[in-house]
């Protein structure tokens, strides 16, 4: 016969048991480890050299360092890969958004920010940036977000920033004017 005090730790231990064997499966779903790099005590040229091992969060700091250290053109380029490389990481992982998706809007604002005002001074400079983005992640491989079996996903999310691209050419003028009119430097 069970008795009030044996009935709690019986349902404690089943509960528990249920908890270990969520948490073991969901640890099972995630990526597999890459090597860790700590951005604060890296190099920009040895996170660069990593980049395609790095979560993408670890490529806006990257950008972000670039710009305080004047490489400001370099930045353009990093930012616009770990901006594509976020996205897709949160388009191929919808379980990951919960957690992912307030990083990546902080980080949008707090580097992607600083990096556009840069980046639209010079539309030519910065759409040459752009496509060094994309060719950069057509031709390396991404060990957080593997490109197989999610290939619509990556070739939309390409697209988007390709017309994206394409827009700033096509509004150059517009864009220069707006600029002009708000106070922003044109280069």
């Amino acid at each position: 016969m069970k008795t009030p005090a044996t009935l709690p730790r019986k349902c404690l231990a089943a509960l528990a048991g249920t908890v270990l064997i969520s948490l073991s499966a969901a640890c099972a779903a995630e990526e597999q480890p890459t090597e860790q790099l700590d951005p604060d005590t890296q190099t920009v040229d040895e996170i660069i050299e990593q980049a395609d091992k790095v979560h993408p969060a670890t490529l806006y700091q990257l950008a972000g360092q670039l710009m305080a250290q004047g490489r400001r053109d370099e930045a353009v380029k990093w930012f616009y890969v770990g901006q594509l490389r976020y996205r897709f990481l949160l388009a191929a992982n919808p379980s990951a958004r919960a957690k992912d998706e307030p990083l990546f809007a902080s980080l949008s604002e707090s580097v992607g920010r600083p990096v556009n005002e840069y980046a639209f001074g010079d539309v030519d400079a910065a759409v040459k940036e752009i496509d060094a983005a994309l060719a950069w992640d057509a031709a390396n491989p991404n060990a957080i977000t593997p490109k197989d079996g999610h290939a619509a996903e990556l070739a939309e999310l390409r697209a988007g920033l390709q017309k994206m691209r394409d827009d700033m050419v096509a509004q150059k003028d517009l864009i220069r004017e707006t600029r002009t009119r708000n106070g922003l430097e044109n280069r």
